[in-house]
């Protein structure tokens, strides 16, 4: 009788410590913002619509995919894109795109990212969790344009290994699998070093992959039909005009696109993750949802 109590008594304990572990994980939001390098400060552009959106949904924290802005002067031009998306400030966090020519210093004191990426890669490379997920930023375009090298790819294998968290989501600007305009001009330039990148993804089975460099959305699953002896299906976003000129449609099979302005924001609740692109309007245009 007394070990039939003390068993009732354990279980219910046990019960009440699984359902407050559970209650701890907050459903959160995080918003994804493409290509700008068109952007104007007027409220009427599609930069200050989408980041005035973005600040009212209630989103965590942002992330930008690179290319804020391109041409001569493109320090003075960062300056300018942070005065204008001052609302999302400081919770932004930047991917380094191949037109973004600013040095080291003026990218950290732009948007004092995490410092804990590789020799080299400080502030361009970087990764930190927040509730239960995990976040990588990559940079494909410092070395030389194209390419996450070994260097990279050697910190992003311990990275990944070191993180427990249930969802993990990597950003870099450079899409490996383009389908539009840039393909031959994107991470499938250097195939080898694409194919040891994806391999270390599709090993730790991250949740999501995001991009921009493309100017336009679309959602691509990767798979072994695409990156032959993938043992994982990873869903590849690319988020690459937010405020720039559009590129064509597709050449390649994708679940989904649209190629005029737009942004993305992704709700995290549990391992149940789901993406709604909005028009820099506040238009809802797609929503998806899946989990891993």
């Amino acid at each position: 009788m007394k070990k039939n109590i003390l068993r009732t008594i354990f279980f219910a304990l046990l019960v009440v410590f699984l359902l407050s572990e559970a209650a701890s994980v907050q459903a959160f939001s995080f918003a994804v913002l493409g290509d700008t390098q068109k952007f104007n400060t007027s409220r009427k552009g599609s930069l200050r619509k989408a980041v005035n959106r973005i600040s009212a949904s209630g989103a965590d924290f942002t992330f930008m995919m690179g290319d804020f802005c391109s041409g001569k002067k493109c320090a003075k031009k960062l300056r300018r894109w942070k005065n204008a998306a001052n609302l999302l400030f400081p919770d932004v966090y930047p991917v380094h795109g191949n037109h973004d020519a600013v040095s080291s210093g003026n990218w950290q004191s732009t948007f004092n990212p995490p410092f804990n990426g590789p020799s080299g890669y400080i502030g361009w490379t970087y990764s930190f969790d927040f509730e239960n997920s995990h976040f990588v930023v990559l940079d494909s375009s410092r070395s030389k344009w194209h390419i996450i090298n070994s260097n990279q790819r050697a910190w992003l294998e311990q990275d990944l290994a070191a993180s427990a968290k249930e969802n993990i989501f990597v950003f870099f600007h450079e899409p490996a699998f383009p389908v539009s305009k840039k393909i031959g001009n994107s991470l499938d330039a250097n195939p080898s070093d694409r194919d040891a990148l994806w391999e270390i993804l599709d090993g730790h089975n991250v949740t999501a992959v995001f991009s921009g460099h493309e100017h336009l959305f679309y959602r691509k699953k990767i798979d072994s039909s695409v990156f032959s002896g993938a043992q994982n299906s990873i869903y590849q976003f690319t988020v690459g005009n937010t405020a720039c000129y559009a590129h064509p449609k597709p050449r390649r099979s994708v679940e989904y696109y649209y190629r005029q302005k737009s942004y993305l924001l992704v709700e995290a609740d549990g391992d149940q993750i789901t993406t709604k692109l909005y028009s820099p309007n506040g238009a809802l245009l797609n929503t998806f949802s899946f989990a891993k």
